[in-house]
This record gives structure tokens, C-alpha cells and sequence, in this order.
């Protein structure tokens, strides 16, 4: 009789635990604690001030930080109101630390492309809770997490001076989407020379406040179009852009698709929109 599976078998280097989500209420700090096990953390808002073993870090919204096992790790300070973070605890295969190097990480990374990351910690949670038992493909995308560390890992050394303006700059955005927002107006509401402003909040983020101002707004947009019926020119107004058409523009350039074509692709509940 003819064989109609493919068998495949194969050792990870890794083997995946488990992971979660941390969203703060303002209280507490990071569990004093000594785990057995390597830890992620990727900080999706905020910042996290950790130590290990007697050395600080800050670790800023878009930034992933490895902690060791056998390693004191302890909070640096309270956890901020707007503080969430991925985790994620795994082993590495003995076996595996004798070859060659598969690939050499830093401590603290900054993500060249944050979104692709979470969505990498979203699929793990989900295949998770579905079935916790298969680890095979938990560790694999363990693995693709790692890749994706690995592609933007280079070692950073960033002050906590720079860390928090450009995290006041950043919330400055989020709390103004609705109103009037550039470069200038930001540095002048945080008491800064705009150019510096611009190059701190690039170094940490890796992007123009510019572009920051536009990814918060149509992240905005996006979520109004799938969650509400509103408007075109509702949503416009709502996420900071008094002309409809520069927001059709820019939603169109940023998202591939028009604001009608992403609510009819991704609404779950059949709208009309005005285009």
C-alpha cells in the first residue's frame, strides 16, 4: 500500500514554555525572582525598568529584552499606568550550545519591525490556548520569533534621559491625535529644540515623528472603520485629518486599499461607507 503522509522529524534548538500578555494598572513592579528558564519581554507601551543581576535596564515601548536563566532579576521602579509587555519563557537544547552559532543576539533589541513581532506573539498565544499539548509548532514559532530578533539585533546603549523624552513625545502624539500635530508643536509642548526631538525620538523608535504621527492615526482609523459605522469624513475628523481627501490619500498609501475596501476586507459586520 502506498504512504499518503509526510513524515518529517527534527530537533529545535529551542523548546517554548509558555507565554502572556502584562497589561499594568499603575501598581507594583516587576517580580523579585531568579526563573530557570529565558524570558522575552517585548514592551508593546510604556517602558519597563528591570535589573538583572545588579544591571539596569530600560526598556522602552518597541524594544525586546532577554533575560537568563540563573540570573537575579528584579523592578527598578512602578510600573507606569500605560505599561504593557509580551513574554514569552523558553529553553535552549543542550545539544545544541556545543555547534556553531545559529545565531548571536544582544541583551536589548530595538524591532526594525515591531508589528511583525507582535503578530508573531499573537500567534503563539493563540496556538496557546488551542492546544497547549502540540509544542512542535509552538517551538517553531519561538524559532521565527528569534529570526525576527535576530534581523534587527544590533547592541544598544541608550541614556534613560533620551528614553523618556522620547516616551513623553510619543504619548504627547497618542493623547493629540484628534488635534493639530507636528514636529515643532510637539518639542514646543515639551519645552525642546524640534531637531534634537526628532533625532531622539528616531534613535529609540527607529522612525520621524512624522511618521509616527500618521501610523497612530491610521491605527486609529482602522479600528473606527472595522468597529463602528461612522464615516468617511467622521473618521477623518476623529483621527486628526480635517481634510477627508489627504485622508483618503494617506490611507490609501499606507494601507494599500481605500478606507472602503479595508471595511468590507476586514468588518465582520456588513456596513456601507461613503467614499
Amino acid at each position: 500500500m502506498m504512504e499518503s503522509f509526510l513524515h518529517l522529524k527534527g530537533i529545535l534548538p529551542v523548546t517554548a514554555w509558555n507565554a502572556g500578555y502584562f497589561k499594568s494598572r499603575g501598581l507594583g513592579t516587576h517580580a523579585d525572582r531568579t526563573i530557570d528558564s529565558f524570558e522575552i519581554i517585548y514592551v508593546n507601551s510604556g517602558t519597563l525598568g528591570i535589573y538583572e543581576e545588579g544591571k539596569k535596564f530600560e526598556v522602552p515601548k518597541g524594544h525586546a529584552l532577554i533575560l537568563f536563566p540563573g540570573r537575579h532579576h528584579w523592578g527598578s521602579r512602578q510600573f507606569e499606568k500605560d505599561l504593557t509587555f509580551y513574554w514569552i519563557h523558553f529553553q535552549i537544547d543542550k545539544k545544541s550550545e556545543a555547534g556553531d552559532d545559529m545565531m548571536s543576539l544582544p541583551q536589548l533589541v530595538r524591532l526594525a519591525k515591531p508589528e511583525q513581532f507582535v503578530e508573531l506573539f499573537r500567534r503563539f498565544k493563540l496556538r496557546q490556548e488551542r492546544c497547549s499539548e502540540d509544542r512542535t509548532v509552538l517551538n517553531l514559532i519561538l524559532l521565527e520569533i528569534l529570526c525576527e530578533l535576530s534581523d534587527s539585533a544590533y547592541p544598544l546603549e541608550i541614556s534613560t534621559t533620551k528614553v523618556v523624552l522620547a516616551n513623553q513625545a510619543d504619548q504627547y502624539i497618542r493623547l493629540h491625535l484628534n488635534e493639530t500635530l507636528s514636529s515643532n508643536l510637539i518639542a514646543e509642548a515639551l519645552s525642546c529644540n524640534p531637531d534634537y526631538l526628532g533625532r531622539i525620538y528616531h534613535e529609540i523608535y527607529n522612525k520621524t515623528l512624522t511618521a509616527a504621527i500618521h501610523t497612530y492615526r491610521l491605527n486609529k482609523a482602522s479600528r473606527l472603520l472595522i468597529e463602528t459605522s461612522a464615516n468617511v469624513n467622521e473618521i477623518a475628523d476623529l483621527c486628526g485629518y480635517p481634510d477627508a481627501d489627504y485622508f483618503r490619500k494617506n490611507f490609501k498609501k499606507y494601507r494599500g486599499m481605500t478606507p472602503k475596501e479595508y471595511r468590507q476586507t476586514y468588518c465582520l459586520v456588513s456596513t456601507d461607507i461613503e467614499e
